[in-house]
C-alpha cells in the first residue's frame, strides 16, 4: 500500500476517535521502576487471526538515572532507538544501562490478547473465504466482530460480578473509488477524500455486558455495538489491508462512575 494511503488511514481514524473518545496510552509502572507507556502490535490474517505479536515499551527516565530496572516476560528483545544494553535477570527483572537516557525497546510473546478481531466475507447474501473473494465482483459485506476475553470477578452492591476492562475497538479500511461503491456502514461513518472511501467502525465489547443495560428498563432500549457491518457494490474485489486501534479509559473518560441516577448514565452514554 503507497505510504500516503497509509497516512490518510490512519488521519481518518485519528479524526474519529477525536470525536468518539479521547485516546488514553496504556501506563504501567511500580513503585520502584520507571513510568512505561506499552503499546502492543498485532500481525493478522485476512480473518483476523492473529500471526505474530510485537509489543514496544517505552521507558521514561524523567530523573536522568544510570541504570533502569523494568519486568518482562518478552522475548526477543531489542532496543529500538539507541546502543544501551541491558542484563536480563532469572526473575524476569531487566537491568538497562542507560546512561541518563530513555529507553525504547521491543519484543515478541505468545500471550492471549484481551480483545480480538474476527472478519467474516459475503458476497450477495453469501459467506465466502476472503482468498475466493479476491477478484470477483458483486454486493460485498464484511463483518467485524469483537470480543472482549479481559474480565475479573468483583463485588458490586455485595454481589460477586463478571466485569470487562472495557474497551473500544476502532476499525478503518481503504476502499478505492474505482472498486468499492454505494459504501455503507453499520456502526460506523464513511470519509471521502474524493478517489478513495476511508471506511471507519467502532464497538465496545464487553461494556454492555458489563453495565447490565438489560437489567435495567429505562436503558434497556441503549445498544452499545459490539461489530461492524461494511456493504458496498464491488468490481474486481481487493483490499490491501485493515488497521484495527485498541484503547482502554473508556470508563475514565465518560466519567460513568459518576453517575448519580439512570437518567444521569443514559445521557453519558448517549
Amino acid at each position: 500500500m503507497k505510504r500516503k494511503n497509509v497516512q490518510a488511514l490512519l488521519v481518518g481514524m485519528s479524526m474519529m476517535m477525536s470525536v468518539v473518545l479521547p485516546v488514553s496510552p496504556a501506563l504501567a509502572a511500580a513503585d520502584d521502576q520507571p513510568e512505561k507507556e506499552q503499546t502492543v502490535y498485532v500481525n493478522a490474517d485476512e480473518n483476523g487471526n492473529t500471526e505474530e505479536v510485537i509489543v514496544s515499551n517505552w521507558l521514561k527516565n524523567k530523573g536522568k538515572e544510570k541504570n533502569l530496572k523494568d519486568k518482562s516476560s518478552l522475548t526477543d528483545i531489542e532496543n529500538v532507538k539507541g546502543d544501551e544494553t541491558f542484563q536480563q535477570n532469572e526473575d524476569g527483572t531487566i537491568t538497562w544501562n542507560t546512561d541518563g537516557e530513555d529507553i525504547y525497546y521491543q519484543g515478541t510473546t505468545g500471550k492471549e490478547l484481551p480483545v480480538s478481531v474476527r472478519l467474516t466475507y459475503y458476497l450477495d447474501g453469501r459467506e465466502i473465504q476472503a482468498a475466493d473473494l479476491a477478484g470477483k465482483s458483486g454486493k460485498v459485506k464484511i463483518r467485524i466482530d469483537y470480543e472482549n476475553t479481559e474480565k475479573k470477578t468483583e463485588k458490586v452492591n455485595g454481589k460477586k460480578e463478571e466485569i470487562y476492562t472495557p474497551f473500544m475497538m476502532m476499525t478503518a479500511m481503504i476502499l478505492p473509488a474505482d472498486t468499492f461503491t454505494n459504501v455503507e456502514m453499520v456502526n460506523g461513518k464513511v470519509l471521502s477524500d474524493g478517489s478513495n472511501d476511508i471506511a471507519v467502525g467502532y464497538g465496545f465489547p464487553g461494556l454492555a455486558d458489563s453495565l447490565k443495560l438489560s437489567d435495567m428498563e429505562e436503558l434497556n432500549e441503549i445498544e452499545i455495538p459490539d461489530y461492524v457491518e461494511l456493504t458496498a457494490d464491488v468490481q474486481n474485489f481487493s483490499l490491501g489491508m485493515t488497521a484495527t486501534v485498541a484503547t482502554t479509559g473508556l470508563l475514565e473518560d465518560l466519567n460513568l462512575g459518576d453517575a448519580t441516577d439512570t437518567d444521569d448514565l443514559k445521557e453519558k452514554l448517549d
